[in-house]
């Protein structure tokens, strides 16, 4: 631990599985935290994120080792620099270990339905018992009240519940040509709940750490996953509660801007997006536009609402400039007029863009031999600190990799204890249970549809 870190003298137990609970352990580790993930060597109730073929990936060459569930890179992306108990918590043993724990940590972190940690005893009401002034976040889809408490929930299928659904669609083609909203709801993307309530969980935990060093109070933080959703709704929100207006699904359109979107550039599914905010906006895309697409000076897109009526004649103009160039050419013959433009990168985009790499946005980490990983880069955090230096301290944990200090040395337990929860299975470091996930190759995975496509000669930094 690096005692220049902002929480280096914070201890976190992570009971929590999968995406947005783990990823705030993660950010809190980076911040020198000592963050303990509680996991398990009994495949059927082992992260899906370590154990799953399906949510555990991605692998190196797609192809799963003798030792996938430590090979994962979504499991090292949401665990990375914690530490790994293995505790099998229908036990009576390792909820009393769970106990010992929280009476040396700061925070607690679960993300399991409301019954669950009752049914173990280890609740609020009773982990406060042994730590007054423990600050303990609890991520359910619909929090521990009301008559959805109990409901299991993932991200997708949060989406209907928070209402961003009736916000997202495309436009289609109408009866008379023109571009209409079309009729289906869409989805935002994989797992956006999860992520929303990975940073709204990280300001709620500052903010109890904070009051608890001005009053030495604990917290219970009961974030329910499907208000996190609906408090990002925003403006379409707002317009019906004031108005009864219902806002009308667009696309990449905008009510009140034109040209407004995502357009093709040359190359494959290469895009730049746009936005065309004020008459001086328009006057300078006009005249980048002007010597290749003479039919942008028509008078009809002089004013706004002319453009805003015109829409789908203009994209058209705007498609046939923006498909003649590549997405960087676009995006800085735009900026360099003062228009706001953007190349829409994807994952390799990301990774070889000149400005991520110039902030250190992609961190490299070394990770154990038995893994096969060797070096790998993972996604650092939004935001500098001039005081620290932070940086993603080490991968995810082998599975169970510090039963030994965590038992030993924090909690002090003689070795013939340790040596029974070993021999009654409550700890372990080999699953029980583990069989290599199957994988479809990536050629038929673009097939089904699951990938848009690989790189065949992609070769990492």
């Amino acid at each position: 631990m690096t005692s220049s870190r902002p929480l280096s003298q914070i201890r976190v137990l992570d009971l929590s599985r999968v995406f947005a609970m783990p990823y705030v352990g993660a950010y809190l580790a980076d911040l020198g935290a000592e963050v303990i993930r509680v996991d398990t060597h009994h495949i059927p109730f082992m992260d899906s994120s370590r154990a799953s073929g399906f949510t555990g990936g991605p692998f190196p060459d797609n192809k799963p080792g003798e030792v996938y569930w430590e090979q994962g890179g979504t499991f090292h992306t949401l665990n990375r620099g914690k530490r790994s108990l293995t505790l099998d918590l229908r036990s009576d043993a390792a909820q009393a270990i769970v106990r010992d724990l929280v009476r040396v940590s700061d925070v607690v972190l679960e993300n399991f339905t409301p019954r669950v940690m009752t049914r173990f005893g280890l609740d609020y009401a009773a982990l406060r018992q042994a730590k007054p002034d423990l600050i303990m976040i609890s991520n359910t889809g619909y929090g521990h009240s009301g008559p959805w408490s109990n409901f299991g929930a993932m991200a997708s299928a949060l989406e209907p519940t928070h209402g961003t659904g009736a916000f997202m669609g495309y436009l289609t083609g109408g009866p008379d040509g023109r571009q209409i909203p079309d009729d289906v709801p869409k989805k935002m993307g994989n797992s956006y709940t999860d992520f929303l309530a990975t940073w709204t969980a990280l300001t709620a935990i500052m903010a109890g750490l904070l009051r608890r060093a001005r009053t030495g109070q604990g917290m219970w933080i009961d974030l329910a996953m499907y208000q996190v959703g609906a408090s990002f709704v925003g403006e379409g929100l707002l317009d019906y509660a004031y108005n009864g207006r219902r806002t009308r699904r667009m696309g990449n359109r905008h009510r009140s801007m034109a040209p407004h979107g995502c357009y093709p550039c040359a190359g494959k599914d290469e895009w730049v997006t746009l936005a065309v905010r004020a008459d001086a906006d328009w006057q300078a895309f006009r005249e980048v536009l002007a010597s290749d697409c003479p039919e942008i000076r028509d008078s009809k897109f002089d004013q706004p609402l002319g453009r805003l009526e015109n829409q789908d004649e203009l994209d058209r103009v705007v498609s046939q400039w923006t498909a003649s160039r590549g997405q960087y050419q676009a995006m800085e013959e735009l900026q360099a007029a003062g228009v706001p433009a953007g190349a829409v990168l994807n994952a390799r985009g990301l990774l070889s863009d000149p400005h991520f790499q110039s902030r250190d946005f992609f961190e490299s980490v070394d990770h154990p031999a038995v893994t096969g990983l060797g070096r790998r880069e993972y996604i650092g955090r939004g935001w500098k600190m001039s005081a620290n230096d932070l940086a993603v301290q080490s991968p995810g944990p082998l599975l169970g990799q510090d039963n030994g200090y965590l038992l030993r040395e924090v909690l002090g337990l003689p070795d013939p204890d340790i040596e029974a929860l070993v021999h009654d299975q409550v700890v372990g470091d080999v699953p029980e249970g583990a069989s290599v996930p199957a994988t479809v190759p990536l050629d038929e995975q673009v097939e089904l549809g699951t990938i848009a496509d690989w790189d065949h000669d992609y070769q990492p930094r």
